[in-house]
């Protein structure tokens, strides 16, 4: 019934994958037509991303001795312009994908490409080609929908779909929050969560039993890595507070007393230097001015008549 269907309507299914699935009609068209066609039947005409997909293409599309052409999305508007892709704009050209001396432009106004179905040696290649022409469209149908990931974006390729995850989710359509490390309960405290199972962005606040207080912060939050922001919050009582900033005291007081008696010490020795050496400098001209005494300990007279 369902290939009936598809001989009635003139189009067929060409071959389904865990990704997109391609088709093409057996009727021809102008390529403006032909996307069209593909846009109201399926998504889009077929763009294609490698190599690989050009020649899965190729092998599943059927041959044809006559008028062996199909329209593909590739296309542009003005003849110094770059290929492009339609729908993504992709500008991937492969290094043979061209036939021999294509593309060559040979109407001036050859804006569209063919690919070659057949079992000559041009088999999957490319040509450029006048818009106007008549050729069977290959379309594509994206599996991907705005229910196939839950947090993410769905991805197709060749015989493949998947989706990539926004931070913070995981799973195979992004269903599942990443979740943190489970929360110790604090002593002399406790915590309650924004959201159950401290999953991902779910918020924890603490708060501390009568009588003691908080060091840290009151809050930490389930990061998109699986790890807690910030270190837990310690509740410690008043005694134990007051305690520690005794001891704290005590022992800043204990080396401030040390520092200032080791200070007053080698200031005083400092003075004592300088008094010294005053001393001496006040008593070398007084030497030097004094007069010199006798050789044989007499003071100085008058000399004896020998």
């Amino acid at each position: 019934m369902k290939w009936l269907l598809f001989i009635i309507l003139g189009w067929s299914f060409a071959e389904a994958t865990w990704g997109w699935t391609y088709h093409y009609s057996n009727n021809t068209m102008t390529w403006s037509k032909a996307r069209k066609w593909c846009q109201e039947h399926f998504t889009d005409m077929v763009a294609i991303q490698n190599q690989t997909e050009n020649d899965y293409i190729v092998s599943i599309l059927p041959n044809r001795t006559n008028s062996p052409y199909y329209w593909i999305g590739l296309t542009k508007e003005h003849i110094n312009e770059t290929w492009k892709w339609v729908g993504n704009n992709s500008t991937w050209v492969g290094e043979h994908s061209w036939a021999e001396n294509e593309p060559n432009n040979n109407h001036i106004t050859e804006f569209c490409v063919e690919i070659y179905i057949n079992s000559g040696q041009n088999r999957g290649k490319w040509n450029d080609e006048k818009c106007a022409k008549n050729k069977s469209p290959v379309c594509y149908k994206a599996q991907c929908n705005d229910s196939s990931c839950v947090k993410g974006s769905c991805w197709e390729t060749l015989n493949s779909t998947a989706c990539l995850c926004t931070d913070g989710y995981e799973g195979d359509k992004c269903q599942t929050a990443v979740q943190c490390p489970p929360l110790p309960q604090p002593s002399n405290g406790n915590y309650s969560c924004s959201k159950e199972g401290q999953i991902f962005n779910s918020t924890c606040h603490f708060k501390c039993h009568l009588g003691f207080f908080m060091i840290g912060s009151s809050a930490v939050t389930c990061a998109a890595n699986g790890h807690w922001t910030g270190p837990r919050p310690v509740c410690t009582s008043y005694k134990q507070a007051l305690l520690a900033v005794a001891g704290c005291g005590a022992l800043c007081s204990f080396f401030c007393i040390c520092f200032c008696c080791i200070r007053h010490r080698k200031k005083k020795k400092r003075a004592q230097d300088r008094s010294v050496l005053k001393l001496v400098l006040h008593r070398e001209p007084e030497d030097a001015t004094s007069p010199p005494s006798d050789v044989n300990g007499g003071t100085s007279g008058n000399s004896l008549a020998p």
